[in-house]
């Protein structure tokens, strides 16, 4: 795994836990809006790190050969 995706990973859950520990401090006080604007962030942190870690899971493909196996006119 590259240390970018592994940044980019990490980064994603430490900020969806901080907005989640802020809407859990002070869900009763804050506007509704700001509440759902904090749900829309973190089901969006949720799809980058779902994706990324599918990426880092996911096995490269083998890359298969450009050269036909038999070139057009040379069937015999």
């Amino acid at each position: 795994m590259s240390p970018r995706k592994l940044l980019r990973i990490v980064l994603s859950i430490v900020i969806l836990v901080l907005v989640w520990m802020r809407v859990l401090r002070g869900w009763r006080f804050e506007s509704r809006s700001w509440l759902l604007a904090s749900i829309t962030l973190s089901l969006l942190l949720i799809l980058v790190v779902s994706v990324e870690l599918a990426g880092v899971l996911r096995k490269p493909r083998n890359l298969r050969d450009e050269v036909p196996k038999r070139p057009l006119g040379l069937d015999g």
